[in-house]
């Protein structure tokens, strides 16, 4: 009979089974993909500028807007967390990504519906 730590792996054997696993799964995703860009890679953004970045046309796609969808998803407390979630983390990254007039803006967008003022007008 076996003794009961014959079949255990050491943290070195599974840490290295994982990133294994983790390369094995990114080269076949990588290799699936059209063109050679990875996913943390930001697409070009030149060809045409965005006309409202607090609201942009890409989230209008189709007969609903996403934040409809989305609000029309959840309960009203869900939808206050998502809410407030979402103003926080505007406010987190104010001026690390976008221009700080921008993060602040929707910020603002999303506190606007937070005050239950749809800020669409």
């Amino acid at each position: 009979m076996q003794s009961e730590n014959t079949w255990r792996l050491s943290e070195a054997e599974v840490e290295a089974l994982l990133q294994e696993q983790k390369s094995d799964d990114l080269r076949r995703t990588t290799n699936a993909w059209p063109s050679s860009a990875m996913p943390n890679e930001r697409p070009n953004k030149k060809e045409r500028p965005m006309s409202d970045p607090i609201n942009p046309n890409h989230y209008k796609k189709g007969e609903i807007e996403a934040i409809d969808a989305i609000k029309s998803a959840l309960t009203e407390d869900e939808w206050r967390g998502f809410l407030k979630g979402t103003a926080i983390a505007y406010l987190w990254r104010l001026g690390h990504k976008d221009a700080v007039e921008q993060d602040a803006r929707k910020t603002l967008w999303y506190v606007s519906w937070l005050a239950g003022k749809d800020p669409r007008g």
